[in-house]
């Protein structure tokens, strides 16, 4: 059974090969082997992704190898390791969720009618950039957007009027 896909996703503890070998690296390749299978499996139900599986599966086993020494119960220790790279993954995207929530998503994940009001969002004078941003993105009322830009609410809606003009005109030609 030289598959490591279709290798016992257990290993057999029992087998004195396992992983009694001296040589670090024949026992990390055993473990790989008998292990490779099911370290990916809980992976993907950890984080439902079978995409990102595989990656987890794998820094799981690299961190196994930095301990340069055979582990006595490898196995629950790998369990243990794989459980926290899935955790770790969780935070990652959570942190990421909340990275596009305050500052929006990146470039290349939003539509292109996004990407070109952005680009003429971008063209606009700050002072009219600043209230179209805080009346639409954060939906300020014209008074609050006065307090926040030390302006009267005249000028918060002559820049409101003026930036809503620009914007149709560029974006409409």
């Amino acid at each position: 059974m030289n598959d490591p896909l279709l290798a016992d996703p257990a290993g057999d503890p029992t087998d004195p090969q396992w992983p009694g070998d001296a040589d670090g690296e024949a026992w990390f390749d055993d473990l790989y082997r008998t292990q490779r299978a099911a370290v990916v499996r809980l992976a993907r139900l950890l984080t439902g992704s079978s995409e990102h599986a595989e990656d987890l599966a794998h820094d799981a086993f690299v961190r196994i190898y930095r301990k340069a020494a055979p582990i006595d119960d490898p196995v629950p220790y790998l369990r243990t390791v794989t459980v926290n790279v899935c955790r770790n993954w969780h935070r990652g995207r959570q942190r990421e969720q909340l990275r596009v929530v305050r500052h929006g998503p990146d470039a290349d994940r939003v539509s292109p009618a996004a990407r070109e009001l952005d680009a003429s969002l971008a063209r606009l004078p700050y002072p009219e950039r600043a209230v179209i941003v805080l009346r639409y993105w954060l939906d300020l009322s014209e008074a609050e957007i006065a307090r926040t830009l030390h302006c009267r609410p005249g000028t918060v809606k002559s820049r409101h009027s003026r930036a809503l003009r620009k914007l149709e005109k560029e974006l409409t030609s």
